[in-house]
C-alpha cells in the first residue's frame, strides 16, 4: 500500500482537532501542511475557513489570496478565460465543473460558473453556485461582492445586506463599507445608513472627494427622514469638500423647495466653465442650473436650459419603435384568455396596494394620503415586482419552453401562487408595521398589471394619472439617474405616454374594473370627495389624518419628497402654459386625439 503524503496526514490530524474543538492546534497542523506542499488548495481552503469561524477575519482574507498564488489548477483557469473570450461558454462550463471535481470550491471555477449561469438569467443559480464557493471560501471578498450583487438580482435584499455587512465584517475598509452604504441607501435602511456614513469617514484616509460623497448621501436619506435643514447642511459640506460635486447642486435642485442664492448660482456658473468635468456631471449642472433660474423666475431661461441639460445626457437608449412594439406585444400575450387562470390560493401576508402610472404623476402623494391610514404602511418603491417578474420570465423558460410573453398563459394556479408568494416574502424587509395593507409606489408596474392580477389576485392597483402637458413637463425637467431614458427628448415623452395610455386602455377593456384611476388635477381641486372614494375602494374607513398627510413623519424616497411635506395645492395645475412655446415637440407628439382626451383637465 503506497504510503499517505504528509502534508495529506496533517491534514487529515487537523480536521479530527478541528472537530474536537482544537482549533489553535488545526491551523498549526494546517500551517505545516501547507509549508511541505504549497500547491494543497484544500488545505489553503480549510485554513481560511477555520480562521474565518474563528473571526480571525484578516489572517483568513491573507490565507485566501494567498491560495490564488499557488492555484494547482492555473493552467486550466487560462484555458478557460480564452473560451469565455471566445463566447464558448459550454466549453468554459466543462473545465470548471471538472476543476471543482478535482478541487471542491476552487474559487474561479466557481465565479466562471456563477458568471455563466447569470448570463442565462438564473440569478438564483448565481446565488446558489456563490454560496457554495464562499462555503469552502468565506473570506474570498471577491466572492462576497459578487454575493451581494447576485442576492439583489436574485430578489433577496435582506440576503444582499446581510451579505454586504458580512463583506464589512470580513474587511473593513472603505470599500466594503461603500458596498453597504449603497445598498442600505437603496433600500431604505435609513438609520444603520447614517451609523454606516460615520464608520466610512473613519475609513476615507481624509481623502476628500471620498468625504464629499460621504456627504452626499448623508444629504440624501436625512432628506428622505424629513430632517430638511440637516441635510441641505450635509448637502454644503458635500460642496466645501468638493466644489465639483455636481450631484450636490442637483440634489438641492431635487428639493423642489430649495431657492439657490445668487452666490450658488454664480458657483455652478463656474462649475460648468471647467474644462475637466465630464459630460455626465455638467448634464446634472446643467439641471440644477435651469432649477435656480426657474426659482428666481427666469421660466424662457430656464427651459432653455433645461433643454441644452437633457441634450447633455449621456447616450439615452430608448427607441420609440421598439417600446411601441414592445406595448403591442405585451397586449396580445395578455389577452383575456391568458388572463383568466390566477393563482389558486391567496398570498400569506398583508395586501398590496399598486400605485402606479408615470413618474411626475402624482404617485408620491397618493402614497402619502394612503399611508397616513392606520390600517396602510406606507413602503418605498420596491424592486420586488420586477425581479418577480423576471422569475416569472425564468420559471416559463424553464417549466414551459418558452418565453414569459409566449407561456404567461401555461403558468399553472400552483405556480402562480408560488410568484405571489415570492413577492411578499422578498418584499418583507420594506415591511415593518404589521398592518393589513401596504403600498408599492414604482410607477413602471403598469407594465406588469397582467402579471399581478394572475400572482396576486386580491391586490389593489391604483393609477395616478396626470394631464401629459404637466407630466411631460415635469418628466423633461427632472434628471432620472436610470431607467427614465425616454425623459431626455420631448418627442419621446409624447410616445410613453401615448403606449401608456395604450395599455392602460388595454387592462381596462380585458380586466374592467381592476384598475381604480385617480386623475391628480380632480384630487388637487376636491382632495375630500376623491379621497374618501379612494379610501371606500381599498375598504378602509375614512380617517381624517388622511387629510392632513403633510403632518405624517414617514420617510419619503421621492423627488417630491418635500412637496408631500406641504398641505395640498394647486401650484403645479397648467404649468405647461407658461412656457407653452418651449412644449411644440410635447403636444405634436402627443397628438391631437390625445390632447383632446385631456381637454377638461388641461383647460382646469
Amino acid at each position: 500500500m503506497q504510503a499517505q503524503s504528509p502534508h495529506l496526514l496533517l491534514a487529515e490530524q487537523a480536521k479530527s482537532l478541528a472537530a474536537e474543538g482544537q482549533i489553535a492546534a488545526a491551523m498549526t497542523r494546517l500551517k505545516e501542511a501547507l509549508r511541505a506542499e504549497p500547491y494543497f488548495l484544500q488545505g489553503w481552503l480549510q485554513l481560511s475557513r477555520l480562521l474565518f469561524e474563528a473571526e480571525h477575519f484578516a489572517e483568513a482574507v491573507q490565507v485566501t489570496q494567498a491560495a490564488e498564488r499557488f492555484d494547482p489548477l492555473d493552467a486550466d483557469f487560462q484555458s478557460i478565460q480564452q473560451h469565455m473570450q471566445a463566447q464558448a461558454y459550454v466549453e468554459a462550463e466543462a473545465i470548471a465543473k471538472q476543476m471543482l471535481a478535482k478541487e471542491p470550491g476552487h474559487s474561479r471555477a466557481v465565479y466562471t460558473l456563477a458568471h455563466i449561469v447569470g448570463l442565462k438569467n438564473n440569478a438564483e443559480g448565481r446565488v446558489q453556485m456563490l454560496d457554495y464557493g464562499l462555503s469552502h471560501a468565506p473570506a474570498n471578498l471577491f466572492l462576497r461582492n459578487l454575493q451581494v450583487s447576485a442576492r439583489e438580482e436574485a430578489g433577496d435584499y435582506a440576503g444582499a445586506i446581510e451579505a454586504a455587512r458580512t463583506l464589512v465584517k470580513t474587511e473593513e475598509s472603505f470599500p466594503a463599507l461603500w458596498v453597504l452604504v449603497s445598498i442600505l441607501l437603496r433600500y431604505g435602511q435609513n438609520e444603520e445608513l447614517l451609523a454606516v456614513c460615520e464608520r466610512a469617514k473613519a475609513h476615507a484616509e481624509s481623502d476628500p472627494a471620498k468625504l464629499s460623497e460621504i456627504e452626499l448621501v448623508r444629504g440624501q436619506i436625512l432628506r428622505v427622514m424629513g430632517r430638511r435643514d440637516e441635510s441641505v447642511a450635509a448637502y454644503r459640506a458635500c460642496l466645501d469638500l468638493n466644489p465639483k460635486n455636481a450631484g450636490a447642486w442637483w440634489a438641492l435642485a431635487d428639493m423642489k423647495t430649495f431657492d439657490f442664492s445668487g452666490a450658488d448660482q454664480a458657483a455652478i456658473e463656474t462649475l460648468l466653465k471647467d474644462a475637466e468635468l465630464s459630460q455626465a456631471d455638467k448634464c446634472i449642472a446643467t439641471f440644477a442650473m435651469a432649477k435656480a433660474l426657474e426659482s428666481s423666475g427666469e421660466l424662457d431661461a430656464s427651459l432653455e436650459t433645461y433643454a441644452k441639460a437633457n441634450l447633455l445626457y449621456p447616450s439615452p437608449s430608448f427607441d420609440p419603435d421598439q417600446f411601441t412594439a414592445a406595448i403591442a406585444a405585451r397586449i396580445a400575450a395578455f389577452d383575456a384568455e391568458s388572463l383568466a387562470q390566477t393563482a389558486d390560493s391567496v398570498a400569506d401576508g398583508p395586501r398590496p396596494i399598486f400605485i402606479l402610472g408615470l413618474p411626475r404623476s402624482g404617485s408620491t402623494l397618493l402614497e402619502q394620503i394612503l399611508a397616513s391610514h392606520s390600517q396602510i404602511e406606507g413602503t418605498i418603491e420596491q424592486p420586488v415586482l420586477p425581479s418577480i417578474a423576471r422569475k416569472a420570465h425564468v420559471m416559463c423558460a424553464l417549466n414551459h419552453g418558452g418565453d414569459v410573453l409566449e407561456k404567461v398563459g401555461a403558468l399553472s394556479p400552483d405556480e402562480l401562487s408560488q410568484l405571489g408568494q415570492a413577492y411578499l416574502a422578498n418584499g418583507a424587509l420594506f415591511r415593518s408595521q404589521g398592518a393589513a395593507f401596504f403600498t408599492d409606489k414604482l410607477p413602471f408596474n403598469f407594465l406588469h398589471i397582467g402579471l399581478i392580477h394572475k400572482i396576486l389576485p386580491d391586490a389593489i392597483l391604483i393609477d395616478a394619472r396626470r394631464n401629459p402637458m404637466d407630466c411631460g413637463l415635469s418628466l423633461f425637467k427632472q434628471h432620472f439617474p436610470t431607467g427614465v431614458d425616454f425623459s431626455y427628448d420631448l418627442g419621446h415623452i409624447g410616445t410613453y405616454y401615448n403606449q401608456y395610455l395604450n395599455l392602460m386602455d388595454h387592462w381596462d377593456r380585458v380586466l374592467p374594473g381592476r384598475v381604480y384611476h385617480v386623475q391628480y388635477e380632480e384630487l388637487v381641486h376636491d382632495p375630500e370627495t376623491q379621497i374618501r372614494a379612494l379610501l371606500k375602494h381599498v375598504g378602509v374607513p375614512f380617517e381624517p389624518a388622511c387629510l392632513t398627510f403633510h403632518s405624517n413623519p414617514r420617510a419619503v424616497r421621492t423627488a417630491s419628497s418635500e412637496q408631500v411635506r406641504q398641505p395640498i395645492n394647486t401650484k403645479g395645475i397648467g404649468a405647461w402654459r407658461a412656457v407653452a412655446p418651449h412644449l411644440e415637440a410635447l403636444s405634436r407628439s402627443l397628438g391631437a386625439q390625445t390632447l383632446a382626451r385631456f381637454e377638461q383637465v388641461l383647460n382646469a
